[in-house]
């Protein structure tokens, strides 16, 4: 909890400098425009595509495999389970293995691509819908989870165990195994563990200031109110439902057996996973239920948000590459908008092919899997870079800065958006180095060292 909320507190003097940028520059293309303008295009370009453009393609893989673990295999192993059908929860272990993410990695980018290449109104149209089943999933688990406690909780697991056809009293099976594995399920207070997991949280707190990248078509976006709504109203708002979700997570299944399930990933402790599978929220709040019909809308609500992902991860990098190409850094070629569908045709597609082979590269080697928070680390020197951007655009690019609403706003004679970008740019450079020195983040191997040069 005190690891989300610290991500949360540490995100926020970036995001302020992301509402005055957007204001002073509100076109598309978001960082790669901020960063040209204030330190020129070669700058602009390098930082960009290698940190954005190309790392998110990860995201891409990330959300095909978010949809087919978290989503397809969590449907599947939660109605096994709530039915007492092994034949579902055997499809649901199948959703799990490299081909079968591979599979739905790649329909989940086609069909993204396929939608937003249709006309952004078809897109914004079925965002309401991910939207309220995303919710509704949330909140269904906040209820179940704040609802139990770790007594109800283990007999209500063992039962689910039992009927997806696994081995009775897991709930003890896996307290023993990770005893005698020597892992300590009640450690003091870490102030280091604590901080580390910052930069996890950080995965899903960086993004409060990517509607930048489409900011040309926002209404309002020169709106000094709209932005501070969109930016850093989104950004809090995600970090207390994050922080109260582990909160309800613990609350649920109690801190010993929390240690238990951390175990099946962080120490590979078999008895610490349920069919193979991670015991995500959403695996624990289908055992908690019991009931077919909750397991469905809780999936659907994971299906449908892994889904929004890659869209985001379209519809941003997209804008980037529109936005480069325009001005001559990427060929005239993928700024091309589609007469018949009003969207840059050429840039989704491109990126569409370019996502497959880090698709099967994701999946398929296995050394690859660690580097998983390389995309948080990569996006995040974009974050820093794009903060001090904005700390020295009263400077740097001074008649822009003149001109937009942010211009008014001052401590003394320096203006606001510089002590925003200064703080956000030293604390966006914690976390980025925190990846460098922290083994347990997965990128201090060789292999992550050459992929990130």
């Amino acid at each position: 909890v005190w690891g989300i909320l610290l991500a949360m507190i540490f995100e926020i003097p970036i995001a302020l400098t992301y509402v005055w940028l957007s204001t002073a520059l509100p076109r598309s293309g978001g960082d790669y425009v901020f960063q040209s303008r204030v330190f020129g295009g070669g700058v602009g370009f390098a930082v960009v595509m290698s940190g954005f453009v190309i790392w998110i393609l990860q995201w891409v893989a990330l959300s095909g495999w978010l949809l087919s673990y978290l989503g397809f295999a969590s449907l599947f192993l939660g109605l096994g389970g709530t039915m007492g059908n092994p034949t579902l929860t055997g499809i649901g272990v199948w959703f799990t293995t490299p081909w079968a993410i591979v599979i739905v990695s790649i329909l989940n980018a086609l069909l993204a691509m396929l939608l937003l290449v249709s006309g952004f109104k078809n897109y914004v149209k079925f965002q309401y819908i991910m939207w309220y089943a995303t919710l509704l999933s949330f909140g269904l688990m906040l209820y179940l989870l704040l609802s139990a406690t770790p007594e109800t909780f283990a007999q209500k697991l063992n039962d689910f165990v039992v009927a997806s056809g696994g081995a009775p009293n897991f709930y003890q099976t896996g307290i023993d195994a990770a005893k005698a594995a020597n892992i300590d399920l009640n450690p003091p207070f870490s102030l280091l563990a604590t901080l580390l997991v910052a930069p996890i949280a950080w995965t899903s707190l960086q993004w409060a200031s990517y509607s930048a990248q489409q900011n040309g078509e926002i209404k309002g976006a020169r709106s000094f109110q709209n932005q501070m709504i969109i930016i850093l109203g989104s950004l809090i708002a995600t970090g207390l439902l994050l922080a109260l979700l582990a909160y309800a997570f613990e609350h649920a299944i109690g801190t010993e057996f929390l240690y238990v399930v951390g175990a099946g990933y962080w120490a590979a402790l078999d008895a610490g996973k349920f069919n193979g599978v991670f015991l995500w929220p959403n695996i624990v709040a289908m055992a908690l239920a019991g009931s077919p019909i909750i397991v469905v809308l809780i999936a659907f609500g994971y299906i449908l948000n892994s889904f929004q992902i890659v869209n985001n991860c379209y519809i941003g990098m997209t804008r980037v590459m529109v936005a480069m190409s325009l001005d001559r850094l990427l060929p005239e070629w993928v700024s091309r908008v589609s007469d018949r569908f009003h969207t840059p045709v050429n840039a989704h597609l491109a990126y569409f092919l370019a996502s497959i082979p880090v698709i099967l590269v994701y999946n398929l080697w296995s050394s690859w899997t660690a580097l998983t928070l390389g995309v948080t680390f990569a996006c995040g020197y974009v974050f820093v870079v794009t903060a001090l951007a904005g700390a020295l655009m009263p400077y740097r690019a001074k008649a822009l800065y003149d001109a937009s609403p942010g211009a008014a706003y001052k401590i003394g004679n320096i203006p606001m958006v510089t002590v925003f970008g200064l703080i956000g740019a030293v604390v966006g450079a914690v976390l980025v180095l925190m990846f460098m020195f922290s083994s347990a983040l997965g990128l201090t191997s060789l292999l992550a060292y050459q992929v990130v040069f």
